[in-house]
């Protein structure tokens, strides 16, 4: 995946700048009926609660901006993310 691709995967850990735009991004919510779908803005990699910027999970549609400064964007459980105009 490059930076130039427009939409994000429901499931992954993925690095701005280098696997996705900084930008707004929506999903319809959780991909079954089973999960909730949860999202994380990032300041590092390393997987510590320490490095959430922001993050929160449910049941329906949900819209995130993703900044530049974040370093990535975790999703689980989500539809495709896609972007805003």
């Amino acid at each position: 995946m490059t930076a130039s691709t427009q939409e994000i995967p429901g499931d992954g850990t993925f690095l701005v700048g280098e696997e996705i735009r900084p930008g707004t991004y929506r999903s319809a919510g959780p991909a079954d009926d089973t999960t909730g779908c949860y999202w994380a803005r990032l300041k590092g990699t390393t997987g510590d609660s320490g490095e959430i910027i922001a993050n929160s999970s449910g049941k329906g549609p949900v819209t995130v901006t993703v900044l530049a400064g974040d370093k990535a964007f975790q999703t689980s459980g989500c539809q495709t993310w896609k972007p805003l105009p």
